[in-house]
């Protein structure tokens, strides 16, 4: 039953990334890709406030965790492949054309990159989703966390950096998987992962 609740919590976390991906390709469709970059947040917000299991918000704290904790990572990261998948399918079923052109730019664009692309800009995705996370987990004032956290995720978005989940979303609306789209989605899991991992190690060792 847990492993259960672990799969069902990963997929809703996805579902809610993909529904940030969703209203980021709107906005970047209408020429506002600074106000998706800012909407993409409530993905990571939600994730936050209903304690769904997102993968890269969790395995930055991987060492502060017990074994079945370690056993949840590769669960919920299925979870959220399930629901980021079937949810940029269902859109790419539902959206007008030009919503789904926007999401192929994006999807071409990604995989093309040079291998080390992908992985340094979801390097430091990872470090902002941490960041994000860790904020709302240690901060008691409603709207300083909140703030934090949209900004965060606004800067990764902005920035061009790569979220492993957010890129399995794009790649379904775009209807794009290919051997280049599954290297990236690899790339960006050992970034994002790395990325938070190293950051978590940083602030652990100047707080002792």
């Amino acid at each position: 039953m847990r492993y259960l609740k672990t799969l069902v919590a990963g997929v809703a976390a996805g579902l809610f990334i993909g529904i940030g991906g969703a209203v980021f390709v709107v906005c970047s469709a209408n020429g506002m890709s600074w106000l998706g970059s800012i909407l993409f947040s409530c993905g990571l917000m939600s994730v936050c406030a209903f304690q769904a299991k997102l993968y890269t918000g969790k395995i930055g704290f991987a060492f502060h965790s017990n074994k079945e904790e370690l056993i949840d990572l590769p669960i919920m990261l299925i979870g959220n492949a399930i629901s980021a998948i079937g949810t940029g399918y269902f859109l790419f079923a539902a959206f007008p054309q030009n919503f789904i052109d926007t999401a192929v730019l994006i999807a071409e664009n990604r995989a093309s990159e040079p291998f080390y692309v992908p992985l340094i800009m979801s390097f430091f995705c990872g470090i902002l989703v941490y960041l994000a996370v860790y904020g709302w987990k240690a901060l008691e004032n409603w709207p300083v966390k909140a703030v934090l956290l949209i900004l965060c995720v606004t800067v990764f978005v902005m920035c061009g950096m790569q979220h492993c989940i957010a890129n399995m979303f794009y790649f379904s609306l775009a209807n794009g998987w290919n051997w280049q789209t599954l290297l990236n989605i690899v790339l960006c899991v050992a970034g994002n992962s790395i990325g938070a991992i190293t950051v978590d190690a940083m602030i652990g060792f100047f707080k002792k």
